[in-house]
């Protein structure tokens, strides 16, 4: 997907007390989201960091206890 802007990439950060963060070039708060292939926005926000966070952490998790194999699936905003 082509970006809108000409500016550098964003920076993507996680730490494991705060998850997953993302800043501007211009070291600005940007946020996460899902687009689809026609360029629709499906999500944004902190819910979709948070999936992916959590998605990021199972997975790792899994492949610690030897089951590497398992895919993880994150609704963003869905309840546990």
């Amino acid at each position: 997907m082509k970006c809108d802007n000409e500016q550098a990439p964003p920076v993507i950060s996680a730490v494991v007390f705060e998850g997953i963060t993302v800043v501007g070039s211009d070291g600005r708060p940007a946020s996460l989201a899902v687009v689809d292939a026609d360029g629709r926005v499906l999500a944004a926000g902190p819910e979709v960091a948070k999936a992916a966070w959590d998605a990021s952490v199972l997975a790792y998790r899994n492949f610690l206890i030897g089951k590497g194999h398992m895919r993880v699936l994150q609704k963003p905003g869905a309840n546990k």
